[in-house]
């Protein structure tokens, strides 16, 4: 076991993914960091996630590997939100394995060998911030819409114009039950009038009525 592993298993509070750049302030320069990095890997203490981002393996950690932070460090510019939202709030009964997210880069699929598929969507040319926050824990914060920002991100990408809760039943078996539940008039209030995308922008006005919001 090295010294990077060994800071690692016995610093509760560092982040479980990280990068050279978490080791920069602790004196650690790209040579020296590669080296005990490789090293790690070769004897099973460290995983390489993707690309440049690393964790211990879970062998070494107690720790959950949330997912959505995966995602927003992959593509930082990025947001979670479409299906695996509505998944979390459960508005969609189908399971969803992929953490969808929401770029202004390019459409991208990344698989990961241990973590899943992550699935990114090019919706808007510019970047988005009505609607969406950022979630915190011990190992950092990631960008993430709310449910009724996660169903308008949706109904842009698969080109859809609703009137109803009906249609969205029918399509995505979202009951309005489910809507009212989680979503509140300060919900509307932030997204109305952003978008600039009529289909989106009649949606929320009707879905509003509907809802007595």
């Amino acid at each position: 076991m090295n010294e990077l592993v060994n800071m690692l298993m016995t610093n509760s509070t560092f982040p479980l993914l990280f990068t050279f750049k978490n080791f920069i302030h602790l004196g650690y320069t790209k040579q020296l960091f590669d080296n005990y990095i490789k090293e790690a890997i070769q004897n099973k203490y460290i995983e390489n996630i993707y690309n440049d981002i690393y964790a211990l393996t879970v062998k070494y950690t107690d720790k959950f590997l949330p997912r959505e932070l995966l995602a927003q460090m992959i593509i930082p510019d990025s947001y979670v939100s479409t299906f695996s939202v509505l998944y979390n709030y459960r508005w969609i009964p189908e399971t969803v394995f992929a953490i969808t997210s929401v770029t202004t880069r390019k459409k991208c699929i990344i698989d990961t060998e241990n973590c899943g598929t992550f699935i990114y969507h090019n919706i808007y040319n510019i970047e988005q911030k009505a609607g969406i926050y950022l979630e915190t824990d011990s190992n950092g914060y990631y960008k993430i819409a709310t449910p009724l920002r996660a169903l308008c991100d949706l109904l842009y990408l698969q080109k859809k114009s609703y009137t109803s809760t009906d249609e969205l039943y029918e399509d995505y078996r979202i009951d309005k039950e489910s809507i009212i539940q989680d979503v509140k008039s300060k919900d509307f209030n932030e997204l109305q009038g952003t978008f600039g995308i009529e289909s989106i922008e009649d949606f929320l006005t009707n879905l509003r009525k509907e809802l007595q919001l």
